[in-house]
């Protein structure tokens, strides 16, 4: 019966995340998907034969993420209306990844990775799940499972596109019940998580006792394999099946789309054309969804640019770095050793300029809270956002197209920012259309997103960050 409960709660509302809990959590190991939609492999299966299990229902994130409860059993309190897009943590880090390769092979700086190495390496990790590629069609998005550091370097990208994720823990949990896990995920993988381990159920014990280490991108929304194909078949000119490699953000900062294929081409496409293209391309879901960030994991990465789009069309001002949000003490312990084993440095910075991709969040999820569908729960229960919404279409506008040339345009976009009482800096919309429209704009006249790293050396060393002046830091924590 309980499928049929999460079909109509969840599915019929188009509110499926995608994230592959359903698959970890049923104890019957009888739901798998089909595409990007969840199903009952087993075709005998019938509504009475889950008797009174709901654990599909429980560990899904699609219409109530269970945020409150979450940080109640993580931090004894859940977050403040001030905390409502970056959740609680203890400081924020402007870093990056030591390691030469992973530096040179990461969308912003490779600190999410150098985690991810860390537990591996140092912290007793046996298997750490990321995203990779399908061997069958590498254009697709697929879960891996990683158990050497040095092959973490190929997943340290941001990966566009929907799959089914968690779902490959199963196997490790059925045929390894003994190994520690740990997982990089975006908000409903992480918060999927934190459902499981709250179950008193065999796979939510196997979850609490080796899960050890949560890490998670912030994340716009995500796209479905459609918006891939359409940039690399509309775009790139390439026929999806000559595709042997694909990186979503390759080559200098912030990157291009990549698209290697069997006749040895290397073929591109601008990032910022490709993130237009992805917007066409999402699920209802993605698009109404409440989190930029979860807020339930043990540390948190977003891009150290405020506007990587921007980047992109007129080409990077500043080094490529993350901002890291330690939450946990299992946080805090993770990033320490990756310092102190020479695969990580940062120092303390602030959240000004913080993010176009949490503009462009934060205005869909006003929409679509007004729209009278069905939307997933935000972390803070009644809470809505209240500014004047700006079509995503202008957050995308390109300096000499759409109509935008300096500006002028996008000064309701400003004035929609600043009326919203926000930590993550209710000035980030003026930053971020300066960005992308005043080529002049004296980089100086702009409060500092955290310290330019150095390029890593070719012999990785602990050389950290220059700490910022209590001006800088402004609001740290």
């Amino acid at each position: 019966m309980t499928f049929q409960q999460l079909s109509e709660a969840v599915l019929q509302n188009d509110l499926c995340t995608v994230c592959g809990a359903c698959q970890l959590a049923c104890p019957a190991g009888v739901v798998g998907f089909s595409g990007l939609e969840p199903v009952l492999t087993e075709p005998s299966w019938t509504e009475s034969d889950c008797g009174d299990c709901r654990d599909c229902l429980d560990v899904c994130p699609g219409a109530d993420p269970g945020t409150p409860a979450a940080e109640t059993r993580l931090f004894g309190r859940s977050r403040t209306p001030g905390e409502r897009w970056t959740g609680i943590f203890s400081e924020v880090l402007a870093g990056h990844a030591l390691d030469p390769v992973v530096f040179e092979a990461s969308a912003s700086g490779g600190s999410l990775t150098a985690l991810l190495q860390t537990a591996l390496a140092v912290l007793g990790t046996d298997v750490v799940l990321t995203m990779g590629r399908d061997p069958e069609q590498p254009w697709r998005a697929a879960p891996a499972l990683v158990r050497e550091p040095g092959m973490l370097a190929e997943t340290a990208q941001s990966t566009y596109q929907l799959a089914p994720y968690l779902g490959a823990l199963r196997d490790v949990m059925l045929t390894e019940p003994d190994a520690d896990v740990a997982m990089v995920g975006v908000a409903c993988h992480i918060q999927a998580l934190r459902k499981l381990q709250a179950m008193d159920t065999a796979a939510g014990r196997w979850a609490r006792d080796h899960v050890v280490l949560a890490v998670e991108p912030a994340c716009s929304s995500s796209t479905r394999p459609e918006g891939t194909r359409a940039v690399i078949e509309e775009r790139a000119l390439v026929p999806v099946d000559s595709v042997v490699r694909l990186r979503y953000r390759e080559g200098d900062y912030p990157g291009e789309i990549a698209i290697g294929t069997r006749d040895g081409g290397d073929h591109r496409v601008a990032f910022w054309q490709a993130v237009r293209d992805f917007a066409k391309n999402k699920t209802y879901r993605c698009l109404a969804c409440g989190d930029w960030l979860s807020g339930l994991a043990d540390v948190s990465v977003s891009d150290g640019d405020p506007n990587i789009f921007a980047a992109s069309v007129e080409g990077a001002r500043e080094l490529k770095h993350g901002r890291v949000f330690v939450r946990t003490e299992a946080g805090a312990a993770a990033v320490a050793a990756a310092r102190d084993h020479g695969f990580f440095t940062g120092s303390p910075t602030d959240l000004s300029g913080l993010n176009l991709g949490l503009e462009r969040k934060r205005n869909r999820r006003a929409s679509y809270e007004r729209s009278g569908r069905p939307v997933p729960h935000g972390p803070i229960p009644g809470h809505r956002e209240e500014l004047d919404i700006v079509p995503d279409e202008r957050w995308l506008a390109v300096p000499g197209q759409d109509g935008a040339t300096d500006g002028t345009s996008d000064r309701s976009a400003d004035r929609a920012s600043d009326r919203t009482p926000d930590r993550t800096s209710d000035r980030s919309a003026d930053r971020t259309r300066d960005r992308a429209s005043d080529r002049s704009a004296d980089r100086s006249a702009e409060h500092r997103t955290g310290r330019q790293p150095d390029r890593p050396t070719k012999r990785p060393a602990d050389r950290p960050s220059e700490r910022l002046t209590a001006a800088e830091r402004g609001s740290d924590r």
